[in-house]
């Protein structure tokens, strides 16, 4: 069953929007390595991502075997920014450790996409995740507003890219940092985008770049929470 054609206004996604991300938590914490652990939204430094990845160890991967990576797809975009100047934002918002913030999803909603304000605040929480060192998946499966975030995202990024302004988009970046000949981000971008009747692809969300990831099936998810929501879309 692909992709449908969700109408604003957002009754009917607002619970399904909040349905999937629990099915994504749940796919997550099954397919995740020890010492990682996803949970829905809360509150961190000011920011709600509507997936966050722990990690609950230092280095777990050191200790427990981990089954072998799956294979990934090359980066469709690679952008550079200079790292943070200051420490992360004063306050801490829950119990959880800042610094143990790993990766988080994004899945957009109307009131992301209403208007360049709404849209522009999107940008800029996503692109503070980045430099922040967070590795970062976001979903728009959302044709009403028709108003697409990849393309202001990666010109806040410094990207010039055609994009389709006619497309839906999937997108996992993944940060990299490094110190020659100064201290920088490179920011890693896998890329897919989609149209109405498309089924949804499968992305990596990193945990650790370059070596440490898991694959996100989000066909598997969307599917089961039409299901587990008895959603019958046209």
């Amino acid at each position: 069953m692909p992709v449908h054609f969700w109408k604003n206004p957002r009754v009917a996604w607002k619970g399904f929007h909040n349905l999937w991300i629990a099915q994504i938590v749940e796919y997550l914490n099954e397919v995740l390595p020890p010492g990682f652990q996803a949970r829905p939204t809360e509150l961190v430094v000011g920011i709600e991502p509507d997936v966050l990845l722990t990690q609950r160890e230092e280095h777990p991967e050191s200790a427990v075997p981990l089954r072998p990576q799956p294979a990934l797809m090359e980066a469709t975009l690679t952008a550079v920014i200079p790292p943070p100047t200051d420490p992360p934002l004063a306050g801490v918002y829950s119990d959880y450790d800042v610094s143990r913030l790993v990766a988080a999803m994004e899945v957009l909603s109307p009131s992301n996409k209403q208007g360049q304000a709404e849209t522009q605040n999107f940008v800029g929480k996503a692109h503070l995740l980045l430099k922040e060192g967070v590795h970062l998946m976001v979903v728009d499966v959302l044709s009403d507003p028709a108003r697409p975030i990849r393309k202001p995202l990666l010109e806040h990024l410094g990207i010039e890219a055609s994009v389709a302004e006619d497309r839906l988009w999937i997108s996992s970046y993944a940060t990299e940092f490094k110190e020659d000949p100064q201290p920088h981000i490179i920011i890693h971008e896998w890329a897919r985008d989609l149209a109405v009747g498309d089924s949804l692809p499968t992305l990596p969300l990193f945990l650790h770049y370059d070596d440490l990831w898991v694959n996100v099936d989000l066909e598997t998810t969307y599917q089961e929470t039409l299901r587990a929501g008895r959603y019958r879309l046209a």
